[in-house]
C-alpha cells in the first residue's frame, strides 16, 4: 500500500473518512489523496473547490486532490480499491435498518467490486479513541470466506506494526443445539482459533493472540470493541447484497453502525 485514497463528495458525512485517511497515511508514512467522482467535466472545478475548502477546515492541505469524470462512482472507486498499491477509505451512512442504505449504495457497490479490503468508518467512528492502529482484530468462523482476509490482515499488521488478534464469536443460541459437557465445550470452541493462531505464527513468524466471544454475534463484537482503543476490525462479506452477510452471522450492518473503530471489509473475488 503506497498511497491512501479517501473517497469524498461535498457532504459533511464524507469528512469522517478524511480523518481516517489522515491517520492511516500518517501511520504508514504514505501520501494522502482525496478522490471524488463527478458525472461531467462541467462539475470538476466546483467539486475541486469544495474539496479544497474541506481540506483547509481539516488542516489537510498537504493532501492531493483528484476529481475524476466517470459515469459510475461505484465502478471507478471499485477499480481504484482493487489496486494493490492503494488503500481506499470511505464513510458508512448512519441510516437503518436496510444494510445497503446503512452504508450507502456507492460504498456497498465499491465493496462488491473491489477484491481488496475497503476501509470504512461508520457514524459512531471515534477518531480520538482510535488515533492509530495498534491492534488489528480479524473476525474468523472456520470458513474459507472468513479466512480470505487473513493474507491482507497479516500484511497490513506488519506494515502498521500492529498486533494481530483473531476474533471468533460463538453464537450461544446455535451452540445450545449441540449438547456438550461444560468442561469440554470451551476446549472444542477454542480449538479452531487456537490452531489457526498457531499456524499463522509458524507461517509468518509473527506474534498474535486470539479471543473467543459468546453471545449474539453483533452485540458481542460491538461490546468487545467498546472499551478498545487504537483498534481496527477486519471482516469478510458475501457480495450479493451489499454488506448484509458477514462471518459470525448477518452482523456487518450492525457492527458498522455501532462500532467506534474503523472496519476493513473484504468481499473475496472468488466467492461466486
Amino acid at each position: 500500500m503506497d498511497k491512501i485514497h479517501v473517497a469524498m463528495d461535498e457532504s459533511d458525512a464524507s469528512q469522517r473518512a478524511l480523518v481516517l485517511g489522515q491517520q492511516l497515511a500518517r501511520q504508514l508514512a504514505v501520501p494522502l489523496c482525496v478522490t471524488s467522482v463527478v458525472a461531467s467535466e462541467e462539475r470538476v472545478e466546483a467539486r475541486r473547490a469544495a474539496l479544497q475548502s474541506r481540506l483547509a477546515d481539516q488542516q489537510a492541505e498537504d493532501a492531493s486532490i483528484e476529481v475524476a469524470v466517470h459515469a459510475s462512482a461505484k465502478d471507478y472507486l471499485g477499480q481504484l480499491a482493487g489496486r494493490e498499491e492503494v488503500g481506499l477509505c470511505m464513510m458508512a451512512h448512519g441510516r437503518r435498518p436496510v444494510p445497503e442504505m446503512l452504508i450507502g449504495s456507492v460504498t456497498a457497490g465499491v465493496v462488491r467490486r473491489a477484491d481488496r479490503p475497503v476501509y470504512l468508518c461508520g457514524p459512531r467512528f471515534d477518531a480520538k479513541a482510535h488515533q492509530q492502529v495498534k491492534v488489528l482484530m480479524v473476525c474468523v468462523d472456520g470458513s474459507k470466506l472468513s479466512e480470505a482476509i487473513l493474507p491482507h490482515a497479516v500484511a497490513l499488521s506488519k506494515r502498521l506494526d500492529a498486533r494481530l488478534q483473531l476474533l471468533q464469536v460463538i453464537d450461544t443460541a446455535a451452540a445450545a443445539a449441540v449438547p456438550l459437557d461444560g468442561g469440554h465445550a470451551d476446549v472444542m470452541e477454542s480449538g479452531y482459533v487456537h490452531g489457526l493462531a498457531r499456524r499463522l505464527r509458524s507461517e509468518h513468524a509473527m506474534n498474535l493472540d486470539w479471543e473467543v466471544l459468546h453471545g449474539d454475534p453483533a452485540d458481542s463484537i460491538v461490546s468487545y470493541l467498546a472499551d478498545c482503543q487504537d483498534t481496527m476490525l477486519a471482516m469478510t462479506t458475501h457480495g450479493r447484497s451489499g454488506l448484509s452477510q458477514v462471518v459470525a452471522g448477518s452482523v456487518s450492518h450492525e457492527v458498522l453502525h455501532e462500532a467506534r473503530c474503523p472496519v476493513a471489509v473484504l468481499r473475496p473475488a472468488d466467492i461466486g
